[in-house]
């Protein structure tokens, strides 16, 4: 199982301490080691694990109609990334087959959203299943590989079948993938939602900016995220996680059970294991949204982390969590003097 864990925050914490005398050292040394406020947006400085929920719940809204849309895949002799709108959204190193419907996130708002598709040969995955050693990995698309990836609109107010079901549009990659290291094809379909955000699109772009500089802050912010994990911090990432929460739940049109649940997952990924951290190497960074996201991205090939982030959270006997956070500089933010913060 991949053992990714979507982180979208960051903080540096000390471990509290169950008696008051303690909590007040500890709020003290925290003050000394940064201030959370320069990380936070302005509705997310009241959030803690008492009104996360709560909170959370009055920023989401329900219509007559709730229409979330989903991908259908099937895949044959080849690796792929799914991205939409210049975000990665799914990917798969496997031999198999997902069969569940895989959900569409990063609409933002009703119009055409742009879907690409990258295609990879299968390296070395053939060889292992059949428990050959003697034979090349293939390095190349085979004549065999195709991708069929159908988009289909379901209205979350409906039982949910697949009578409810509508096909919005249907793509076969072409035939002239065949031969090539690397193959991308890319198509839109038209979404109507009844939402709208503002999400990444008012970031800088990245890409303008002192590289050296964008790879200094965003190490220091994948390091710090470890850092809130180490420490335990929960009130701290529910602060910072929360601004993308509401994005991420309003897509889904999350009802309190649903949230509540979400809130038991937060609390076991930051205070469920001990962690430690690995030293950050062995990366590279990826840039989405038109250049307003950045991400660090680990180059191991390995199924399980491959397209992962390049922090590893180690915890337990060989357990590891990758947080996948993507970083965000909005407007008028001095990246020099205030860093990162968490993608809206």
């Amino acid at each position: 199982m991949k053992k990714v864990i979507f982180i979208l925050a960051f903080a540096i914490s000390i471990t509290s301490c169950s008696q008051n005398k303690d909590q007040q050292s500890t709020t003290n040394s925290k003050k000394n080691m940064y201030d959370i406020n320069q990380f936070i947006f302005p509705e997310a400085k009241e959030i803690t694990q008492a009104n996360f929920v709560e909170k959370l719940d009055s920023q989401i809204k329900h219509y007559d109609n709730e229409p979330v849309y989903y991908f259908r895949i099937n895949k044959q002799n080849c690796l792929i990334e799914i991205y939409v709108n210049d975000i990665s959204i799914y990917d798969d190193y496997k031999l198999s087959n997902l069969i569940t419907p895989i959900e569409i996130g990063n609409i933002l708002k009703s119009g055409s959203q742009k879907v690409t598709v990258k295609m990879y040969p299968v390296g070395n995955l053939n060889n292992e299943t059949l428990g050959v050693k003697d034979v090349s990995p293939v390095t190349k698309i085979t004549e065999g590989a195709q991708v069929m990836i159908s988009v289909i609109n379901i209205d979350e107010k409906s039982t949910k079948g697949l009578d409810d079901e509508k096909v919005i549009t249907q793509k076969v990659s072409p035939k002239e993938v065949a031969g090539k290291e690397y193959y991308e094809f890319n198509f839109t379909f038209d979404a109507k939602v009844p939402y709208e955000f503002e999400g990444w699109t008012k970031g800088q772009n990245l890409k303008k900016l002192d590289q050296e500089l964008v790879r200094k802050k965003a190490l220091e912010f994948y390091n710090m995220v470890g850092q809130i994990h180490i420490n335990k911090d929960l009130d701290a990432w529910l602060k910072l996680y929360f601004p993308s929460n509401i994005r991420n739940m309003s897509f889904i049109y999350a009802d309190r059970k649903y949230l509540n649940d979400l809130l038991s997952e937060l609390k076991q990924d930051v205070t469920g294991n001990d962690y430690t951290i690995s030293p950050i190497k062995d990366y590279k960074m990826e840039y989405m949204g038109d250049g307003r996201l950045v991400r660090l991205m680990t180059n191991s090939q390995d199924p399980d982390l491959r397209n992962g982030g390049a922090l590893f959270l180690k915890y337990g006997e060989g357990g590891i969590s990758v947080p996948g956070i993507t970083l965000y500089l909005p407007e008028g933010r001095n990246l020099a003097t205030q860093g990162f913060m968490m993608w809206k």
